[in-house]
């Protein structure tokens, strides 16, 4: 073939993450998340055929390094895991490229800070390794294990459009009003009841953290009300109101079932992934034209 090579079309970082992502298409949570944060490398021997007797005659035996966090090499150092990550660097690499995957390996990685105190995740796969996996079967079976990764990750996507949401309604105030700015927009008076109260609340549980200005103390529907009342000053970066406050309302049902453990499914992640990505693009291309 005219366009056979012996290198690869990609960079290792970009190797990395197409093993992540086939991990996570896999269900293969757990391997996943031992490998976070860790980097790949790639490299080529002799020809392929001569080592261990089988492979392409034109092609190259390759040799894949995981550099991972030392916390969990013993953990890694499987023949299953060995097999599974054999299995999808082969699959990545494509057929023109002359390297047939000979063997997995990993190393540590000592170059890197790695700060798992406070990653509740990567704590729960820590903990699960020391317990015999036939308690944790029983316990926190997989299937469980696998939908608290995709209810983590909605999570993630709600967080973060939740609170890029309050700071963007905060700045386009304070720009119109000043710091006083929530005195200054058109508030029901129910919601400005529910802010008193969750402040009140809030004050009484010391052992949680403090929440900040109102705008805080208000979830994703309340954020929609204060859009949609006070729409003269945010008009103009939200093609109508039928843009917004719709997507809002649909990742406040979807909070809702994650602050009540109920499960999210394929189709509600999916659509709080592009409702964060279409949302936030929308707001970030305004104010550049700005």
């Amino acid at each position: 073939m005219s366009d056979f090579t012996y290198t690869l079309p990609f960079t290792n970082e970009k190797f990395m993450s197409g093993i992540l992502l086939m991990l996570k298409k896999d269900n293969k949570y757990d391997l996943a998340n031992m490998l976070r944060g860790a980097s790949v490398q790639v490299e080529q021997g002799g020809y392929s055929y001569y080592d261990g007797h089988w492979g392409r005659s034109d092609a190259l035996a390759a040799y894949i390094t995981f550099f991972v966090n030392p916390e969990y090499l013993d953990v890694l150092e499987t023949d299953e895991n060995r097999q599974i990550l054999n299995s999808i660097c082969s699959h990545l690499i494509p057929p023109n490229v002359g390297f047939d995957v000979k063997s997995v390996s990993f190393s540590m990685d000592l170059t890197k800070d790695f700060e798992l105190e406070d990653d509740l995740i990567a704590d729960l796969e820590k903990n699960s390794n020391l317990i015999s996996y036939k308690v944790i079967g029983e316990l926190l079976p997989e299937d469980i294990r696998i939908k608290g990764y995709h209810m983590a990750e909605a999570y993630t996507y709600l967080y973060s459009v939740e609170n890029s949401l309050r700071l963007f309604i905060e700045k386009i105030s304070k720009e119109k009003y000043g710091d006083n700015y929530f005195s200054s927009l058109t508030i029901t008076a129910a919601l400005r009841r529910t802010i008193n109260e969750r402040m009140k609340n809030a004050a009484t549980q010391k052992w949680l953290g403090v929440r900040g200005t109102e705008l805080f103390y208000l979830d994703f529907k309340d954020l929609g009300s204060i859009i949609n009342n006070n729409w003269d000053l945010f008009s103009k970066y939200f093609p109508s109101q039928d843009f917004i406050l719709p997507k809002l309302n649909d990742m406040a049902e979807c909070r809702n079932k994650i602050a009540h453990n109920s499960y999210v499914n394929d189709i509600e992640r999916n659509l709080m992934k592009t409702y964060y990505n279409v949302i936030l693009k929308q707001i970030s291309d305004v104010m550049k034209s700005e």
